[in-house]
């Protein structure tokens, strides 16, 4: 039940219902608003304090934090912006955040990654080339060659990023390659001169192939856009 109630009150946050600097209802409000004990309450407004979406003080009440406070990257809050009013506007921002990091993570990548690391990425790439027909198991290794390359720039920063925006890039995978034909035909060439730049320790041929990989995953994503 403190689920469903930080399901709630986190989707008002986000859609503007309940806005920034706003008070939230008194306890004994929320609590016969919900019909919830007062444990569940409180774990709800713990679970939104942490994700830095609400402020709770003693005799000032609990009120919604600025937008800059919010947990922007953590998984459920993603979820949340791509299943409302504003999912295309998150998938847009997606990938100006791949953008900018993708390219010069696989650069890092060409030059850092281990045996190990190497062979993870080209075990991805052979996941998805096995995949064909199965569109599913193709977005899911296609997900997991993208996180590969992430771990093998070996900067601590990136890996926590492709975690937290794993959930928002599953759902775009799943707009953006829906014709198994394509994945095997356009998609999978420009991974595999991506993994070979990678494996052959060329940075700017891998930065070059992960930024023609994101031109067409963008002419894919418009083309969802133009059509619905």
């Amino acid at each position: 039940m403190a689920d469903q109630l930080v399901e709630d009150l986190g989707r008002q946050i986000i859609d503007g219902r309940l806005q920034p600097g706003e008070l939230l209802p008194n306890e004994t409000q929320l609590l016969e608003n919900y019909g919830v004990s007062r444990t569940v309450l409180r774990e709800a407004l713990q679970i939104l304090i942490s994700k830095g979406m609400l402020d709770s003080r003693q005799r000032k009440g609990t009120t919604v934090r600025p937008k800059i406070s919010w947990q922007q990257l953590d998984p459920q809050f993603l979820d949340w912006h791509h299943t409302m009013a504003g999912g295309a506007e998150t998938l847009a921002q997606l990938m100006e955040v791949r953008r900018i990091v993708e390219p010069p993570a696989a650069a890092l990548a060409a030059t850092r990654a281990s045996d190990e690391e190497k062979s993870g990425i080209q075990a991805a790439y052979e996941r998805m080339f096995a995949a064909k027909g199965n569109v599913e198991q193709f977005i899911r290794a296609d997900l997991e060659f993208h996180t590969a390359i992430l771990q093998a720039s070996q900067n601590q920063f990136l890996l926590p990023i492709a975690h937290a925006i794993r959930t928002t890039m599953l759902m775009s995978l799943r707009l953006t390659n829906p014709d198994p034909s394509e994945n095997h035909e356009v998609s999978l060439p420009l991974h595999k001169a991506l993994l070979d730049a990678i494996l052959s320790g060329n940075a700017s041929q891998a930065s070059a192939a992960m930024h023609e990989h994101l031109d067409d995953t963008e002419r894919r994503r418009q083309r969802v856009g133009a059509n619905s």
